[in-house]
């Protein structure tokens, strides 16, 4: 019974949580990880290979957003 219950409870996770990577591929046409992977921006899809700063260059990680496109959704920071 406990295997029943296990699968039951793995499958209502799957649905609550619909995987991320099917959304950005519906909206953008690739994931983040493939925008990444190709150095280009998952938003512009123009290279992405040039960062003011470390902070930008990690949430590129995160988002796949190009400086340009970071800058337009955050703003632009001042540097030190």
């Amino acid at each position: 019974m406990r295997g029943m219950c296990q699968a039951c409870c793995d499958a209502m996770t799957q649905r609550a949580k619909p995987p991320m990577s099917d959304f950005q591929r519906s909206v953008f046409g690739l994931t983040t990880a493939d925008a990444v992977d190709q150095k280009i921006c998952v938003t512009c899809p123009k290279r992405a290979d040039a960062f003011c700063c470390e902070k930008s260059r990690r949430e590129y990680g995160i988002s796949g957003m190009c400086q340009p496109c970071q800058d337009s959704v955050f703003g632009k920071h001042e540097h030190a």
